[in-house]
């Protein structure tokens, strides 16, 4: 598999595998117990859209499971490689791809706090849902994982209607294949954990 990546940055180094291959399970005794053994074998940290397809393809191609991770900061265990293999950790791709009025477009690794500092300073605007863990989580983590957050008794939850404006996902299949999600089908990866699809961009809605 490492082989077959090419370029892609790969981390194997054990405790560094092992520090990205866990969230914050342990805030649960029974998790703790339950969870305490999980690894995965490596970390593949893609640095734009094209290396994660070509990463997902290798992992196919080899059989390795492969668990996708934003900030880490959920609470169960959702992105812990319960049967090893591979994390593809997002964080690299981070970059704010467009700001415009009542609405940003950014890459999924890009952390909530951010987004924030940028829109405000560049359009006076900011995400109406904010997590609790927004200095540290990132957009396409929150999406994945998340629910509601500060905002929400304005604005609602993630699935309301307009909370999440578009997702771009990439398959997890042999030959990887980019969806633009728009509508109700946004709700078919909105708290799906990253399980059927690696988010890649999202389009959320700002407010002054």
């Amino acid at each position: 598999l490492i082989a077959s990546l090419g370029a892609i940055a790969v981390e194997t180094q054990p405790q560094k595998v092992r520090r990205r291959s866990r969230d914050f399970y342990w805030y649960s005794p029974v998790l703790k117990r339950e969870l305490d053994h999980v690894t995965a074998d490596l970390v593949i940290t893609p640095a734009d859209e094209g290396e994660v397809i070509a990463a997902i393809r290798a992992c196919y191609a080899h059989d390795v499971p492969l668990t996708v991770r934003g900030g880490g900061t959920g609470n169960y265990g959702q992105a812990m490689p319960l049967h090893g293999g591979a994390v593809l950790d997002l964080s690299e791709m981070n970059a704010i791809r467009e700001i415009s009025l009542g609405r940003v477009r950014v890459q999924a690794g890009a952390k909530i706090s951010d987004i924030d500092d940028i829109c405000r300073r560049e359009s006076g605007q900011e995400l109406r849902l904010h997590p609790s863990t927004h200095k540290t989580g990132t957009i396409g983590g929150y999406i994945a994982g998340g629910s509601s957050g500060i905002g929400s008794i304005t604005w609602g939850l993630l699935r309301d209607r307009g909370n999440i404006l578009g997702a771009r996902v990439v398959t997890m299949e042999g030959e990887p294949r980019i969806l633009e999600l728009r509508g109700a089908d946004i709700q078919k990866v909105n708290h799906a954990y990253g399980t059927n699809g690696v988010i890649t961009e999202l389009a959320m809605p700002l407010a002054p």
